[in-house]
């Protein structure tokens, strides 16, 4: 696993060790365009001794180290011991994680599995009062990792679809033979809330379900 390491200044005074991890927090960034050493520059500001983060994830799936792993994080209060901070570029209240991130986040969990054992996986906000890492983060793919990697069939989610347009910019909806053309073969069911219209595909070998996770790109959301 490529994990960039761009030496970080911490406060060595200010950083207690002794973290064991037995589980992975996740966050966002709260911020749609930031960099490792933007976030280290703002909790130094706190205060404190540098990055609270362990992991940070820009949106082109680049990952960077935060404190060492042995350090006990500044990301959780009450759940600093015991875990590692996982930072995600973006405000996933607003915006839809881009695949190449998506994908380095699973990466990056499988890889701290494989060091430390099967860490339980949490958002921000099931531990402390908050909603962070977002609303629309895709928390549940995350937190099921270990059951999808195991599963034989599944079936895909889409984001909410996108409206379209007629030319003279009047309403007109979802484009569904356009949004169809990206499943062919594939039976495709439309639901819908009161905040728009998603596409569930019928149930699929895994490996089609992850074939449809690459070509769906920003549309997709998970895989049940």
């Amino acid at each position: 696993m490529n994990i960039i390491d761009t030496n970080l200044k911490f406060i060595s005074s200010k950083l207690g060790y002794g973290n064991v991890p037995n589980k992975i927090i996740l966050h966002h960034a709260e911020a749609s365009k930031c960099t490792v050493e933007d976030i280290h520059s703002w909790h130094l500001n706190n205060g404190w001794a540098g990055i609270g983060y362990h992991y940070f994830i820009r949106k082109d799936g680049s990952v960077y180290k935060g404190r060492p792993d042995g350090a006990i994080g500044s990301h959780c209060q009450g759940s600093n011991t015991g875990s590692l901070g996982i930072c995600f570029e973006g405000n996933y209240m607003k915006e839809t994680i881009p695949t190449a991130q998506y994908n380095a986040g699973i990466d990056l969990i499988k890889y701290l599995r494989g060091k430390y054992g099967n860490l339980t996986i949490y958002g921000h906000k099931e531990l402390l009062a908050t909603e962070c890492p977002g609303s629309k983060f895709p928390l549940a793919d995350f937190k099921n990792l270990k059951e999808n990697e195991e599963k034989a069939t599944g079936y895909v989610v889409t984001t909410y679809l996108p409206n379209g347009y007629r030319g003279d910019g009047s309403f007109v909806g979802v484009d569904l033979e356009y949004v169809l053309s990206y499943f062919k073969g594939v039976r495709c069911y439309v639901k819908s809330d009161p905040k728009g219209v998603w596409i569930e595909t019928q149930v699929l070998p895994i490996e089609q379900c992850n074939k449809l996770k690459e070509t769906l790109g920003s549309w997709f959301y998970a895989i049940r």
